[in-house]
């Protein structure tokens, strides 16, 4: 039972540690070069799927941005 239980603790571990570099962090707008993003997500009734995006709140630039606008 204890070998269980550090097992699955290992596998928690790892778990978090995969899902937390899934994820990368993006600190700056790759059109403008400002810094100032904001993150949108939009859930689309029709299909069930979430797409997330990012949007600079530059006013010069307000381009968006990310994998879910492809």
């Amino acid at each position: 039972m204890k070998k269980a239980s550090i097992l699955l603790l290992v596998i928690a571990l790892a778990g978090f540690a995969l899902g937390s570099c899934v994820k990368e962090v993006i600190t700056y707008c790759p059109f403008c070069g400002q810094a100032n993003l904001k993150e949108v997500s939009d859930y689309d009734k029709g299909t069930g799927l979430t797409s997330i995006y990012y949007k600079c709140q530059n006013s010069n630039c307000g381009r968006k941005f990310g994998a879910g606008k492809l």
